[in-house]
């Protein structure tokens, strides 16, 4: 792979001291990270035509809005502002139809054939209210079908660094949705054996689609695969990172849109003048919603965070602390931020919630 072409450019002790020279960190991205992206995943050279890279940001942007896509980033902070996203993977919620044409007549590159459908008005994405009543109820497939990382490469520890933040990020992306079936077409041999080594199943390596087309087959860094694996195939064989994520427990609180887009921003450490800001939001509307937050954990689980102190010196510090143990319960629980709708569910001692945005086209990032 180009990533690992400069490996030995270096003597072993310049090498030791790259290596401990990066800082890697894996988060989930936003609109704001696209643009990096997209450097990305252009280097590996794909076949879109013209149109379809035209289109490929606007179609990202879209699915970004509706929540239809997850996009998982790995950042060297050692790098200049602007260029700390090394290597980055998106995942699209799709219907059942394109799962099933990926697996049997689909050709390679399911992410040029995404592209092409967006163009043709004919995308297979879920919306929002989709995406929360599959998760409450059978459960989503999920298609990774773009990627890309920087060709920086210096040591082959480098290299698995950022490879194994890779998984990081891409297990914070989709863990606590319910998930049915997961597909994957990683880009380059060394790419698909990583993943076949999480627990992924190899599903074509499209050598009789080169043949039957009488296509030269691509090199090995750049060489498509499909690989997969459904919730039957993880339950019975589990143990595996990807196999992880089929392991589902509902959410309890089912905090609505509003709270979830607050305790998401939160979760990144911003405090509440920048939630404010970030949100548009007037500080007082910030704690009204964290207050109405804490009441909704109160109703369920009453035991979990501290309790109140109004009108006193200590009355500061126990809303930072109850603040820090809740944060601290989420990261732990991801269920509780993904859209969720129970037709039956009831909330103790308020109104029925259904879990997910009440205005279908409200276009936000989660």
């Amino acid at each position: 792979m180009k990533t690992r072409r400069g490996l030995d450019r270096r003597v072993p002790g310049q090498r030791a001291n790259a290596l401990d020279m990066i800082s890697l960190m894996a988060r989930k991205g936003s609109a704001r990270d696209l643009l990096n992206c997209y450097a990305l995943h252009e280097s590996l050279r794909l076949p879109y035509a013209q149109t379809g890279k035209d289109t490929l940001l606007e179609m990202w942007r879209a699915l970004l809005s509706t929540g239809a896509m997850q996009l998982s980033l790995v950042e060297d902070r050692t790098r200049l502002v602007g260029s700390r996203v090394v290597a980055f993977r998106a995942s699209v919620f799709v219907n059942d139809e394109f799962c099933l044409e990926a697996q049997s007549m689909l050709r390679p590159y399911l992410g040029v054939e995404l592209a092409q459908r967006y163009l043709a008005h004919e995308l297979p994405a879920l919306n929002r209210e989709q995406i929360a009543q599959a998760n409450a109820r059978d459960g989503l497939n999920v298609v990774m079908c773009f990627e890309g990382w920087a060709e920086y490469g210096i040591t082959r520890e480098h290299f698995l660094a950022v490879r194994e933040k890779q998984s990081e990020a891409f297990y914070l992306s989709l863990r606590g949705y319910r998930l049915k079936e997961f597909l994957a077409e990683p880009v380059g041999t060394e790419t698909a054996q990583w993943m076949l080594g999480a627990g992924a199943r190899l599903r074509h390596d499209y050598s009789n689609y080169f043949r039957k087309n009488r296509l030269l087959e691509r090199e090995n860094s750049k060489r498509p695969y499909l690989v997969g694996l459904t919730k039957e195939e993880a339950l019975a064989h589990p143990g595996s990172s990807i196999a992880g994520l089929f392991i589902h427990t509902a959410p309890r609180f089912h905090f609505n849109f509003s709270q979830r887009v607050l305790l998401q921003h939160a979760l990144t450490g911003e405090t509440c003048e920048q939630l404010a800001v970030s949100l548009s939001l007037s500080p007082w509307t910030v704690k009204k919603r964290w207050q109405a937050i804490y009441d909704r954990v109160a109703d369920v689980d009453s035991e979990l965070l501290p309790p109140p102190i109004s009108y006193s010196a200590h009355a500061l510090s126990r809303g930072a602390e109850r603040r820090r143990q809740l944060l601290n319960y989420l990261r732990q629980h991801l269920e509780e931020l993904r859209p969720y709708r129970s037709l039956t569910h009831r909330h103790p001692g308020r109104t029925p919630s259904l879990g997910c945005d009440q205005n279908k086209n409200a276009f936000h990032n989660v």
